[in-house]
């Protein structure tokens, strides 16, 4: 069911609030109040900013709910500590909102797509590796991280080995670890630059790179785990991918599927939107399109678990 238009009026406050807050927190304003609060001036002279251009920004700042002011002191209020400040915090989500910065490049770029039916590549240059694959470990994906597992776990007999295909976040690879499950992590090598530091120092998580549109892993595992991958490749790599999943399975074993379906996740065909000026072939498919490619890689009984945000959906089928 679509949803009611957003008024224009709110579009720009929240855009106005997303670009002004992103850019506040890269420059590292927040982070500055936190470790010292301090005035407009004394703020301005510690990061070498406008006087004025800094009261004017810290008001703003005030007035929209970020920044706590005592007299003339400023400091960040809890919710801006903990999202955008504290990293250690299970809610920071600074990494999302730099990433979410970047967006606005490629998505204006939407005239130039529609003529050519391909990305703007130049509208890419700023992106940082860093902040997306981070951004990708954000809380949203870490509350539905245990349903996900729950359902893997419900439909695999005694699973020992999992393969998260594209999980460099970690996100899902750790917690199977958390039940007992071995994982290999298999990401694109820039990918995996990342957070391969982090992910090999636990013991039971195997950090192997490579291009899953090429080749998998030497390996055999019960759950193969595609997470957030399809939506960024054509119907062609998707087959493939999901063909070689199949090879790799013990007899047993499951394919589980993480993303968002056509016609059935509310944002689903706006997310293509937003895929069409990221990627050449990507898309949001519907179920059918993913129980065709399962069928014909010889998996049975597929069926799709709607999640908590219905933004999310997962499909399970057995080898």
């Amino acid at each position: 069911m679509a949803l009611t238009p957003t008024p224009v009026r709110t579009l720009q406050h929240y855009l106005e609030e997303a670009i002004f807050v992103g850019q506040a927190h890269r420059l590292g304003v927040f982070k500055e109040l936190h470790h010292r609060p301090n005035t407009a001036d004394g703020l301005a002279l510690r990061m070498q900013f406008d006087r004025r251009a800094t009261w004017i920004l810290l008001e703003a700042l005030v007035e929209l709910g970020y920044l706590i002011k005592n007299g003339d002191t400023y400091m960040p209020a809890e919710y801006c500590v903990s999202h955008l400040v504290d990293e250690q915090s299970p809610e920071y989500e600074g990494f999302f909102l730099q990433f979410l910065l970047y967006l606005i490049n490629p998505w204006k770029t939407l005239p130039h797509v529609l003529k050519t039916g391909l990305p703007d590549e130049t509208s890419f240059k700023e992106l940082s590796m860093h902040d997306f694959i981070k951004g990708m470990d954000s809380p949203w994906k870490k509350k539905l991280a245990p349903q996900i597992v729950d359902l893997c776990i419900a439909q695999c007999s005694d699973p020992v080995r999992c393969i998260d295909i594209g999980g460099a976040p970690g996100t899902i690879a750790k917690e199977f670890v958390r039940r007992g499950i071995a994982t290999i992590v298999f990401d694109l090598p820039q990918s995996l630059e990342i957070t391969q530091d982090e992910l090999k120092q636990i013991p039971t998580i195997e950090v192997i790179a490579g291009d899953a549109t090429a080749a998998l892993p030497d390996c055999t595992v019960d759950i193969a785990f595609l997470g957030n991958l399809c939506h960024g490749q054509s119907p062609e790599d998707n087959q493939k991918i999901i063909s070689m999943c199949h090879a790799i399975l013990n007899a047993n074993g499951i394919i589980a599927i993480f993303d968002n379906l056509r016609n059935e996740s509310y944002l689903g065909a706006t997310l293509a939107l937003h895929m069409l000026t990221q990627s050449k072939k990507g898309n949001i498919y519907s179920r059918e399109e993913y129980f065709d490619w399962l069928a014909n890689a010889g998996f049975k009984t597929p069926r799709v678990y709607q999640l908590s945000d219905r933004a999310w959906q997962l499909i399970i089928a057995k080898k």
